[in-house]
């Protein structure tokens, strides 16, 4: 099935599939630090954009999905909260240079060939003293049937994300189990990468 097919299908599902709080990690990053301009790419459903502007935070997001477009859209007008959400690929995301305080991406499992020069466009649109914060499976996680992509190319390591992401300081880096429960397709014990890469 094409991806976007696929994706559309998934958050086409009469329940939010990965629930409606924000991810864990997404809310501690955001809960601590002063709201600014934010990104949060492969956004889904809406649930960590739509409490980053609960919090205050100047909030884009985009999916490939216009289905989940529609589906943020509605529960942040709900949530009587604004939310810029645009429909485009992580290959068509423009680079806005120096622009955003923070970006968030939670589980956005990507190619490595696709990886490699979106992480550059990201880091050439974070500010000077921006962060990424970041939540994704690692390689692990195929051991587990808890969500997440089949494929190790698409799973991370520690290694991986020095690697790919050594324009940024890393403040905080941890290989972690924990015990997801974000809807029906993140659901149990799980092993993740929680980062915090600091632009200098």
């Amino acid at each position: 099935m094409d991806p976007r097919n696929f994706w559309n299908d998934r958050f086409n599902e009469e329940e939010l599939v990965y629930g409606e709080a924000p991810n864990i990690w997404m809310k501690t990053c955001l809960d601590a630090r002063t709201p600014g301009r934010i990104l949060f790419p492969a956004e889904g459903q809406g649930r960590n954009a739509i409490y980053a502007a609960r919090l205050g935070w100047d909030v884009e997001a985009f999916d490939f999905s216009a289905v989940a477009q529609q589906r943020a859209l509605a529960q942040s007008a709900m949530q009587q909260v604004h939310i810029r959400y645009a429909v485009q690929s992580i290959q068509e995301f423009t680079v806005k240079d120096h622009h955003y305080d923070a970006i968030g991406l939670s589980y956005v499992h990507l190619p490595e060939m696709v990886r490699i020069p979106f992480y550059d466009k990201l880091i050439r649109s974070l500010k000077a003293g921006g962060e990424l914060f970041m939540e994704a499976f690692t390689r692990t996680q195929l051991a587990y049937s808890s969500g997440g992509p089949r494929t190790e190319d698409l799973l991370y390591s520690t290694e991986s994300v020095k690697r790919e992401l050594s324009a940024l300081e890393a403040i905080y880096l941890l290989e972690t189990d924990l015990l997801l429960q974000e809807g029906e397709y993140h659901k149990g014990p799980a092993h993740v990468i929680r980062y915090i890469g600091r632009k200098i």
